[in-house]
């Protein structure tokens, strides 16, 4: 086994680490060039062209989910929680995807629209759009200072880089890829990422596991020494995830509220060449999500059975693991890996915030007519805004016990009322724009009151869900409705455009 100061050993980069390092770096600098040569209008930018097949899209809404702040996440929750933290992929993803791929990617992809917000704009009407907009955005600049800071860390772990100087370096180089490459950068980017991350996901499961002494001794070490970590489900009064709240808040809305009604992850769907290639990519992602649990959570494993000394953050239980156990080749390929996670997660997060910004925001507020050069000028320009703005924010993480547990929060504040909009809108008709607009703010409202009594983030999401969706029907009973024919493709008994 390894103590802490094993973790120590100031290792210098291997030549061929540093080799697998620049030549990734090189290739996403000259392939963000190349593409951003092919956007000629808005949907080129923000939607690819409307070209992109299944195969792609569903590495990318992979890519997009595993992002660096995954990495560390899952793998830090399952070093400090155990084997529970699975629940965040098996229960917390595969479910929804399928829910989401046969009834609420038609009902976008059919609307024709850019963003969530547009639809629930097209579906009640202009405040609720700007207001969700706003929300979502917000966040987006929330969630990429996570991905910054969890890449500080492991660069803090991996090569000694203080986090004031790995921020601003990863920063320039995902920013420069982004604002140059739009959605079709961000899909390919995507793609290269989720098969680096599954060839070295397993080299360092391999690795992990042999040091451990094999498969048998690996598994006795862990329900000998940690047998409450191989629980899949924690006591009713645990902190973080309690069981019910695992069911309830994550099982039935955090989790189809993400697959759902997620920006950055819908954003691929509407980029496909048809409507069939849309749903077809989430089906394949859901495919693929049944191995990434393993993959990102097995790190956590290996640092609780090597470690010696309990590490002073539960969240660098990844970067120990690669930089005690991997040897060089494979440390650097998992490296790249984890470099990519970054780019991708990163790059999402400001095309999908570009969109909203201009199109749902700006457009809105600031409704004039723009040429298609204007739109993507105005879009690089609010994805180098939010990227700096993420950045500032990234020091707020550390104010959490855990990556996890700060992104599970921040979701739950405003989840639960909007997914309560998108599945009453979809399912019935005669909700009205006065009720979203109600339900949406007081929502809101209690999210906050309730985080301020301190109750568990999934019960907040839970709660929030039940209560905006029953001011929906009760306020809808005495507000007016929108005509049938301006809900066109909109509901699920006004639909009129069969799938393509």
């Amino acid at each position: 086994m390894l103590g802490d100061q094993g973790a120590t050993h100031m290792f210098k980069l291997h030549w061929l680490d540093l080799t697998l390092i620049g030549a990734y770096l090189a290739l996403m600098v000259y392939m963000g060039k190349v593409l951003s040569t092919k956007i000629k209008s808005e949907s080129d930018y923000y939607l690819a062209g409307k070209s992109l097949p299944w195969y792609i899209i569903g590495l990318s809404i992979i890519g997009t989910n595993i992002g660096s702040n995954d990495y560390l996440g899952a793998s830090g929750g399952a070093y400090r929680i155990g084997i529970a933290q699975a629940n965040f992929e098996w229960i917390g993803a595969i479910p929804a995807m399928i829910i989401s791929a046969f009834i609420f990617i038609p009902f976008y992809w059919r609307a024709g629209v850019y963003s969530i917000p547009e639809y629930l704009g097209r579906r009640y009407n202009q405040p609720v759009r700007v207001i969700s907009a706003t929300i979502l955005s917000l966040f987006a600049i929330l969630i990429v200072g996570v991905y910054h800071w969890a890449s500080a860390l492991m660069l803090e772990t991996y090569m000694g880089w203080p986090m004031y100087v790995s921020i601003p370096i990863t920063a320039a180089v995902v920013g420069f890829y982004t604002i140059s490459g739009g959605l079709r950068a961000d899909t390919f980017t995507d793609a290269i990422q989720v098969t680096l991350m599954f060839v070295s996901s397993l080299f360092l499961a391999y690795f992990g596991v042999q040091k451990a002494g094999g498969p048998e001794a690996f598994l006795h070490t862990l329900s000998t020494k940690f047998p409450g970590h191989m629980h899949a489900f924690l006591p009713s009064d645990h902190p973080d995830f309690p069981w019910p709240g695992v069911i309830l808040g994550l099982g039935f809305v955090l989790s189809p509220a993400y697959w759902c009604a997620n920006q950055a992850i819908l954003l691929r769907t509407l980029g496909a060449r048809s409507e069939w290639d849309g749903r077809a990519s989430m089906i394949f992602a859901a495919l693929a999500k049944t191995f990434v649990p393993v993959l990102i959570i097995l790190p956590g494993f290996v640092a609780l059975a090597l470690s010696t000394e309990k590490l002073a953050v539960s969240d660098s239980a990844l970067p120990w693991v690669v930089k005690n156990v991997l040897p060089p080749g494979p440390s650097g390929l998992f490296f790249v890996a984890f470099i990519a996670a970054l780019q991708a997660s990163v790059s999402s997060a400001l095309n999908s915030t570009a969109v909203m910004v201009t199109r749902d925001i700006l457009g809105v507020l600031r409704p004039k007519p723009r040429t298609d050069a204007q739109v993507v000028r105005l879009g690089r320009i609010c994805t180098f805004l939010v990227l700096a703005l993420g950045v500032a924010s990234a020091p707020l993480t550390a104010k959490f016990e855990g990556i996890y547990i700060f992104v599970q929060t921040a979701l739950s504040l405003f989840q639960g009322p909007m997914f309560a909009l998108i599945v009453v809108g979809i399912l019935y008709k005669y909700a009205t724009p006065a009720a979203a607009v109600v339900s949406l703010v007081l929502g809101l409202l209690l999210a906050a009151i309730l985080q301020i009594a301190s109750f568990n983030m999934l019960y907040i999401a839970f709660w929030t869900f039940v209560f905006s969706g029953f001011l929906l029907f009760v306020v809808s009973m005495f507000t007016a409705r929108k005509p049938d024919e301006e809900l066109v493709n909109l509901c699920y008994t006004t639909t009129v455009k069969k799938y393509v």
